[in-house]
């Protein structure tokens, strides 16, 4: 990690110049002062944190502690009052008490446990300070002063990198302070919002599609968690809720991503992540990372200072409500009131999906889904809409969604839109439902729809639906083997075109003269075709329970395709 304008971390040496280690005396190590400490522990452990800064009563390590000591800032004894009868050690190795004068070659500490001495032959083959600290009191006094003064000087710092960053962000904007950090840190970071458009990046991209729904998820969890937290708080400290809300959010890790939610009004507005290594210590960059969010959040801020805060929590609330997460009733009564939905006969939901095709080259990578007039909200990777149904005058629902494609087409010129209904509700109980059906038709009509636009309704799926539940069952691959695999196989090897043919003469419902105006061929030759079928497959082909088995079999085929395709 490249330096920043400073360490974060205090430095040993800061800490020193605390009132917690006034007496303190550097038996070794007075040029090593400058590391910066990590945090302050009671005991070196197997695997310290680097930078790590034990203070401990105990003169004693295990080998495991000896093997590991030279990962530590500095090693704090804390000793009763020193007895200067019995004797002293030499400081020949460099060290000094606390504004001694005395030459280093004479200076001396008085110290009579031998375990200092092997401590101080330790830390100086480790190269870790080695720092006695006389108690007049309690002991573990004397370590939880220091762990405030440590505590302190962190905040003080985060402070400063904060009010340094927020005046790059006023000054330069997002890109300029991603751009900073991002040289600062020595690595990718990338800044994008609650629906995750970038907003700005250093060699990084959003989340990807297969993290995002988890993302959300967790950002959403550990918002609730923290605000249950905070309303547990005493009257006199709940005030700060706000502020400990912004600061202590906890970063989500993400495969090689660590994302930092950024949260406002009480609801997750965006997201800033940093690209991490394995060999990274987490909670460092994290010292770094919370201020950066928090000056993020200033940006996020202005960007939606046009949009009420009121409006931002109500559809954050609607997302959890199809998602089918429970609601208070306070915070359910805010949704009917917002949105209306108490005034309403119904509902209908639409799951909207929008994508460019290949051949066409947009302005922006990132589709616009229309806000003013709608009620919708990103969900799962896609879009949900909400249309309040009127007995009187709502119109059809495919009047209603055609409305939506169009504007969506308007704002997003040559895109593709895809649509999925849910049948007609009746109550606001009944969302999580109906956004499971409208979803459903999405992926369905994904499935046998190859990539062009379609508005399909869960009523109209029919037997589509049952098969998209056992969609990876083996038995219907075998199903799929034993009607059309023979068929296949024989059109493969004499180029024949007897699939597409009985495709066609499935879809004419059975009908002779229709299915061969289709294929322009003479009815002759299509009953031919139709008597190979039978004689390949081995069935009756004017049973009508052979006819609706090859139907299955078709939707199944197309399906499976669709599914690989997406």
């Amino acid at each position: 990690m490249s330096q920043a304008p400073y360490s974060i971390q205090p430095t040993v040496k800061q800490l020193l110049a605390s009132d917690a280690l006034a007496e303190a005396q550097v038996l070794f190590g007075e040029n090593l002062l400058a590391e910066p400490v990590s945090q302050v522990v009671v005991s070196v452990g197997l695997t310290p944190r680097p930078g790590s800064m034990v203070v401990t009563r105990s003169d004693a390590l295990t080998p495991g502690e000896i093997a590991v000591l030279s990962q530590l800032s500095a090693l704090v004894l804390v000793k009763g009052t020193p007895d200067i009868a019995q004797g002293t050690v030499s400081l020949a190795a460099g060290g000094t008490a606390l504004g001694g004068t005395e030459p280093e070659a004479v200076r001396t500490a008085s110290l009579s446990d031998a375990g200092v001495k092997r401590l101080l032959k330790r830390c100086t083959e480790a190269s870790v300070p080695l720092i006695v600290v006389p108690s007049y009191g309690d002991p573990a006094q004397v370590i939880e002063d220091l762990r405030f003064v440590f505590l302190r000087e962190l905040k003080l710092s985060a402070a400063r990198l904060y009010s340094i960053m927020l005046s790059i962000v006023l000054e330069e904007g997002l890109e300029g302070l991603i751009e900073t950090a991002s040289s600062w840190l020595n690595r990718p970071l990338v800044v994008e919002t609650a629906e995750f458009k970038e907003l700005a990046s250093r060699n990084m991209g959003v989340t990807p599609a297969n993290q995002q729904k988890h993302l959300t998820e967790e950002g959403i969890n550990s918002l609730r968690a923290y605000k249950k937290s905070m309303e547990q708080l005493s009257p006199a400290t709940s005030p700060l809720a706000e502020v400990n809300l912004d600061v202590h959010m906890s970063p989500v890790k993400l495969g090689r991503r660590l994302v930092f939610p950024v949260p406002l009004s009480e609801v997750i507005v965006g997201y800033v992540s940093v690209m991490i290594r394995p060999q990274d210590d987490l909670s460092t960059l994290s010292e770094y990372m919370h201020p950066l969010a928090l000056a993020c959040k200033v940006d996020f801020s202005h960007r939606l200072k046009d949009v009420p805060s009121f409006s931002v929590t109500q559809k954050s609330l609607l997302k959890d409500l199809l998602s089918g997460r429970a609601l208070s009733a306070a915070d359910q009564e805010r949704l009917d009131r917002h949105f209306g939905f108490d005034l309403c006969d119904g509902f209908f939901v639409f799951a909207v999906d929008a994508t460019y095709p290949d051949d066409v080259k947009p302005a922006s990578p990132v589709v616009t889904y229309p806000d003013e007039g709608f009620i919708s909200c990103e969900a799962e990777g896609m879009r949900a809409f909400v249309v309040p149904y009127h007995a009187k005058t709502t119109a059809p629902w495919g009047e209603l969604a055609q409305n939506i494609v169009n504007k969506i087409k308007e704002l997003n010129p040559g895109v593709n839109v895809r649509l999925g209904s849910a049948r007609l509700i009746d109550t606001v109980l009944d969302l999580p439902d109906a956004y499971g059906e409208a979803r459903q038709a999405l992926v369905i009509g994904s499935m046998i729809n190859e990539g062009g636009d379609f508005q399909l309704s869960y009523q109209e799926l029919g037997v589509k639906r049952l098969l998209y539940l056992v969609i990876d069952h083996p038995e219907l691959d075998l199903f799929l083997e034993e009607n059309l695999s023979p068929l296949e196989a024989y059109d493969e090897e004499w180029e024949s075109e007897l699939v597409d043919s009985l495709r066609v003469y499935l879809e004419h419902g059975a009908n002779l003269n229709s299915t061969a105006r289709a294929l322009f061929i003479h009815r002759h030759t299509l009953r031919y075709r139709l008597e190979q079928i039978a004689d390949i497959l081995k069935v009756d082909i004017d049973s009508q329970e052979v006819l609706l088995n090859l139907q299955v079999a078709f939707l199944i085929r197309d399906m499976k395709v669709g599914l690989k395709k997406r």
